[in-house]
């Protein structure tokens, strides 16, 4: 299932507090947690299982017009490699 950025929340800015948000993480947390880290524009969040873990692939456009897709591990808050 994807959640497209018309669906998140708006109120998180760049630069608030990463600590505020809590694990195990959901899309919108998962996308909250991208959007501070990357300072970008969220498009949309992918779930995917690998191994049994969950994790949400976030697919960011960031000022330069370039798209990156994050990795982040659902239980750890951790983006991946």
């Amino acid at each position: 299932m994807t959640v497209f950025a018309a669906h998140l929340p708006d109120d998180i800015e760049p630069g608030d507090a990463v600590n505020d948000i809590q694990l195990p993480l959901t899309r919108e947390s998962a996308a909250e947690l991208v959007r501070i880290e990357s300072d970008g524009k969220v498009l949309s969040v992918d779930e995917k299982k690998d191994n049994g873990d969950t994790i949400f692939r976030v697919k960011v456009l960031h000022e330069n017009g370039k798209i990156k897709i994050y990795s982040v591990d659902q239980k750890t808050g951790h983006t991946l490699h």
